[in-house]
């Protein structure tokens, strides 16, 4: 929380404020949207536009030649494979934390991806 935000709420010399809150299931518009970056030996993608729970608990990519990769988490909503996936079609299937739904994106990047690319895909957590 911010400093400004938490001044509205406390008292800044207090430093402690119990807050209680409650998950509010996302409603989201289309699909999933992945964002890579990387080289031919990395894979980092950005989850984005995440309905459901709005959360992610792991993540794994699928290139038209390999099996499924289980990618690590970087930071935020943010993935990682240490692969070679350049030349291949990718697949991603994503388990939500919240709400343990997993939902598997099919080809969403062509083959002739490229970092820097954003690419849509038709299913999301509901």
């Amino acid at each position: 929380m911010s400093k400004p935000a938490f001044m509205k709420i406390a008292q800044w010399k207090a430093g402690i404020v119990p807050v209680m809150y409650r998950r509010v299931p996302c409603a989201r518009t289309g699909g999933l949207r992945f964002k890579l970056q990387g080289n031919g030996y990395w894979l980092l993608v950005y989850v984005m536009n995440v309905g459901g729970g709005g959360d992610i608990a792991s993540m794994w990519v699928k290139g038209s030649k390999t099996g499924w990769i289980s990618m690590s988490h970087n930071w935020g909503a943010s993935y990682q494979a240490f692969a070679s996936l350049r030349g291949q079609a990718l697949s991603f299937k994503i388990t939500s934390y919240t709400t343990k739904q997993t939902v598997i994106a099919l080809n969403v990047a062509p083959s002739t991806w490229g970092a820097g690319m954003t690419y849509k895909s038709t299913v999301n957590f509901s």
